[in-house]
């Protein structure tokens, strides 16, 4: 098959070169831009709490009836690969460091895949491809910190290394990714079991059963190594038992109706070209191949995951799994239809160019520049109120300013929503020893619980961007 640039068309020479840096540079300000945000959501917050805990050597998986409720319910591996950003000296500075930690491994797994998967296609052409696959990647995997990011960077990577060679280490290589990815989420396990039935497939049982003693090995040792210097019953009760114990979302058909254009792109249309381009995909020398059973590895978890309380868009690992190949290859069976890379390199650009233009659009706010006053105003609140403030929301602040960590409300909440309820003896032994005033992100997220705890009769003022609920010191609570 000829790949080479073809003579004349808008898509070559210069002009399909500028098109490309245009495009790159509409991508770069959009990734530039969910890093500007990254600070504004409490749940990076909350999910970044855990590695300033580690660092400190405190167990972020508090057991039942002792320790700091955090937010964290799922596998160590994001806390510690998170953990360096903690080192940070201030809470907006370490939400900065673990935005750009975040991208890092996000954008690397995307670009290793984007250039060495296999598929014909030349250089300009991935690149575009590439383009559209950032443009199109889940905003909250580039905004928000979540397990699902590492897991699907791990996954991607293995997957990279376990399609391009059979080589004994880099089996083995895949197979730790494999098992990292589970110890980033419990419901990535299917993962693993993808790169067991893809090798199952292309190379027969023997090695399949192989690979299958590899990702266990790996799993356990990385368990180990990972869990060891923690708390195990604390980590049982908070990836096993609270998680388990979540109830299903209460109105199952809502939540799916609610996010349907979401649904219609992660499951519906992979689906439709499953089913239309099945010749091409599931032959055992397809290099889509392996993509899409890790798509439908990962569906059955997925969804389930989605539907639970709690359950949102980043619980369908599939879609992100299979649509870096997917993209490629469908480059791959264009080209081979004779449709000009003139033409089709310029109209992946101009699309993904498009799709940025959209996502930038409808953002209230278009910062340049990292949105952090809100930490300005609660560090000097926590000045003001030493061992008296509480954040249920921003348990940073007080990390930094006291050296202590106090409940997450979220945590509280799951642990409420688990029937493992947290007494009140335990929730005063992790509260500010004075506590006369509750801090909440003006406008934000709050569950109740929080609000629950203080006495009545307490003052509710705002102060800047937080809206503060006071009593004086000894009042005597609900």
């Amino acid at each position: 098959m000829n790949t080479s640039p073809q003579a004349g068309g808008i898509g070559n020479g210069k002009f399909c070169l500028i098109l490309l840096v245009l495009g790159c540079a509409a991508v770069a300000v959009w990734l530039w831009v969910c890093w500007c945000v990254f600070p504004l959501s409490v749940w990076n917050d909350v999910r970044l709490a855990p590695s300033l805990a580690l660092l400190r050597g405190e167990n972020f998986y508090p057991q039942a009836d002792f320790g700091a409720v955090t937010t964290w319910i799922y596998g160590p591996l994001p806390v510690y690969l998170w953990s360096p950003a903690a080192l940070a000296g201030s809470p907006a500075a370490a939400l900065l460091a673990a935005g750009a930690i975040n991208g890092f491994l996000t954008l690397a797994a995307l670009i290793a895949t984007i250039r060495w998967w296999p598929a014909p296609i030349d250089g300009r052409t991935r690149l575009a491809a590439g383009l559209i696959v950032v443009a199109i990647w889940p905003f909250a995997a580039f905004q928000y910190l979540q397990a699902d990011n590492v897991a699907i960077a791990l996954a991607l990577a293995g997957n990279l290394l376990l399609v391009r060679s059979q080589q004994p280490k880099m089996l083995w290589a895949a197979a730790v990714l494999s098992a990292g990815a589970l110890l980033c989420k419990q419901t990535s396990i299917g993962i693993g079991a993808a790169q067991i039935v893809w090798l199952a497939l292309t190379h027969g049982r023997k090695a399949a059963v192989a690979h299958l003693g590899r990702c266990t090995a790996s799993g356990v040792v990385l368990a180990a190594l990972l869990l060891g210097p923690l708390d195990w019953r604390g980590a049982w009760f908070n990836m096993v038992t609270v998680p388990g114990g979540l109830p299903w979302a209460p109105d199952p058909m809502g939540r799916a109706w609610d996010m349907a254009p979401e649904l219609l792109v992660h499951v519906l249309i992979p689906a439709l070209i499953l089913a239309v381009a099945r010749r091409r995909i599931f032959p055992r020398n397809s290099p889509l191949l392996l993509p899409t059973i890790a798509y439908l590895c990962t569906l059955p978890p997925s969804v389930a995951a989605f539907f639970k309380f709690g359950g949102t868009l980043n619980s369908l690992q599939g879609f992100t799994l299979w649509a870096p190949a997917a993209l490629l290859s469908i480059g791959g069976w264009l080209l081979e239809r004779r449709v000009s890379r003139s033409w089709l390199v310029p109209t992946c650009v101009a699309l993904a160019a498009l799709i940025v233009a959209i996502r930038l659009g409808r953002m209230e706010e278009l910062p340049l520049r990292p949105v952090t006053e809100h930490y300005r105003q609660a560090e000097y609140l926590a000045v003001e109120f030493p061992g008296q403030i509480w954040f249920p929301w921003n348990p940073l602040v007080t990390a930094y300013s006291e050296q202590r960590f106090y409940h997450v409300e979220d945590g509280m909440s799951m642990r409420f929503l688990a029937g493992r309820a947290i007494t009140m003896d335990h929730a005063n032994r992790a509260l500010p020893p004075r506590m006369a005033v509750i801090a909440l992100p003006r406008g934000g997220t709050e569950w109740g619980i929080a609000l629950s705890l203080k006495p009545q009769g307490a003052q509710v003022q705002d102060f800047g961007l937080w809206t503060l609920h006071s009593w004086d010191p000894g009042t005597p609570g609900p």
